[in-house]
């Protein structure tokens, strides 16, 4: 319970932020590439303050790192703001990636 009172101050000044008519916060999705291989799914820290204000998030992979493997970007979007945090990543990932329909 003092975890989610800690929070609640956190998750206030995003919520201003979408009230200010924001679509969606764009962030890393992960300190670098994706893992080579399927043993590991990478580190979750990106994702963590997310989860806690409970905000969508949805990880796009739209650029690849000098390894070839993919860097990721976040958008987060407001509380019960999924269908609109959704057509905005497939129009993100339709800018940058040149008209792809997948989005992870």
């Amino acid at each position: 319970m003092r975890a989610r009172a800690r929070i609640r101050p956190v998750h206030a000044s995003f919520l201003e932020l979408f009230e200010q008519r924001y679509d969606a916060i764009l962030t890393p999705a992960a300190a670098g590439t994706a893992p080579k291989g399927l043993a590991s799914t990478g580190d979750p820290s990106f994702c963590t303050l997310w989860t806690l204000c409970g905000m969508p998030a949805v990880s796009l992979p739209l650029m690849h790192g000098a390894n070839g493997l993919p860097l990721g970007v976040q958008l987060v979007g407001p509380r019960e703001g999924d269908a609109r945090l959704l057509r905005t990543a497939r129009w993100l990932v339709a800018r940058v990636a040149g008209g792809a329909e997948s989005a992870t």
